[in-house]
């Protein structure tokens, strides 16, 4: 049988096929939602050689989880890699061959929940997800997966509004930036780039998204293809929303319309970049709230209404919470920015609705 096909040779649709994939742990080891023990399968089996056979079905459950993370199905990578985690972490706190292999799969449940937390708006659960990644990152020995967990890292401290911590984060992340794909240098620079807007330190900030713009991409050192959490979560499309992120955090410092419109500036080449690269639905939607943002900072009424129409139709679309909170932010602003526009009052009912 192909891959991607049913009995009888049927061809599935890509999201069966997916969640078909994801789910294997959980009908090998006979594992139930919350918990669970051994399937009757494994019974007078050395655990060792579970765990052999049990990692590599893990593995392509995780790689499944994570295109399922980009078409939208939150609910169904919490629920999959929720069901299999506990045991997978036990795996990779305790010392056998398969240590790091089972830390290194860990990690990456962790980077999933977490990004599922963050949608969901479960800041300090996601916070708690992407500590667990960064120790479970060491364990594995992986300098790509420790440099990926600590811009996650650094990330929640933004939205925790802890700009200082997300600076030392990202620093250890920088010194380690020798022996890790190029993708990563730029969102580690960007990342630093944020934490120096969220102080207004202004030209710290843009010398971070030079160094990032300087950097080229593609996988690291001695590695033929990026491992599947960068091809999943990195991209072109990474730099251009962290570029225009930057530049709108700077606008709250001053010169609001100067940044504003670098912002629109940036964020707008995405358009080049359309059938050349995927964008994942969820960063597309961030990129689109950014755009309104800038919009209103530039004091573009019409350009800040289309936005908001078009990313409340995709939040609804995706479930994100995070997705509907910049809508609302957004709006807010723009309430301050024209109290009088009857468009956009009545733009309140279309992002307050979940």
């Amino acid at each position: 049988m192909k891959e991607g096909e049913g009995e009888g040779g049927r061809r599935l649709p890509r999201r069966q096929a997916l969640l078909l994939l994801a789910g294997m742990p959980q009908v090998l080891l006979g594992l139930r939602s919350g918990g669970g023990g051994w399937g009757w399968e494994w019974e007078g089996m050395k655990e060792g050689r579970v765990r052999e056979e049990v990692l590599p079905v893990v593995a392509g459950s995780i790689t499944a989880c994570w295109h399922l993370l980009n078409e939208g199905e939150l609910e169904a990578v919490e629920r999959t890699v929720g069901s299999y985690l506990p045991l997978l972490r036990k795996w990779a706190y305790e010392p056998s061959g398969v240590q790091r292999e089972a830390a290194y799969l860990a990690a990456q449940g962790h980077f999933l929940l977490g990004l599922v937390a963050y949608h969901n708006l479960g800041f300090l659960q996601e916070l708690g997800h992407d500590r667990e990644s960064t120790a479970l990152s060491r364990l594995a020995d992986k300098s790509a997966l420790l440099v990926k967990a600590l811009t996650y890292l650094g990330q929640d401290y933004y939205h925790l509004n802890a700009p200082l911590q997300m600076q030392r984060v990202l620093e250890e992340a920088s010194s380690l930036l020798s022996s890790v794909p190029p993708v990563l240098h730029r969102t580690v620079h960007t990342g630093l780039a944020l934490a120096y807007a969220r102080q207004g330190k202004r030209r710290e900030a843009l010398e971070q998204v030079s160094r990032a713009k300087a950097v080229g991409s593609g996988p690291g050192p001695g590695e033929e293809e990026l491992p599947v959490y960068l091809q999943a979560d990195e991209g072109e499309w990474r730099l251009i929303l962290r570029e225009g992120w930057v530049r709108l955090e700077l606008s709250r410092h001053g010169e609001e319309k100067e940044h504003a419109m670098e912002a629109e500036r940036a964020l707008a080449q995405i358009e080049g970049w359309r059938g050349r690269i995927a964008v994942p639905e969820r960063i597309r939607l961030e990129i689109v709230n950014r755009r309104g943002e800038a919009a209103i900072g530039r004091g573009e009424l019409e350009e800040y209404v289309s936005y908001t129409v078009e990313g409340a139709e995709g939040a609804r679309r995706l479930g994100s919470g995070k997705r509907r909170q910049e809508l609302v932010s957004n709006w807010k602003r723009a309430l301050e920015r024209w109290p009088w526009e009857k468009r956009v009052r009545e733009l309140g009912e279309l992002v307050l609705s979940g």
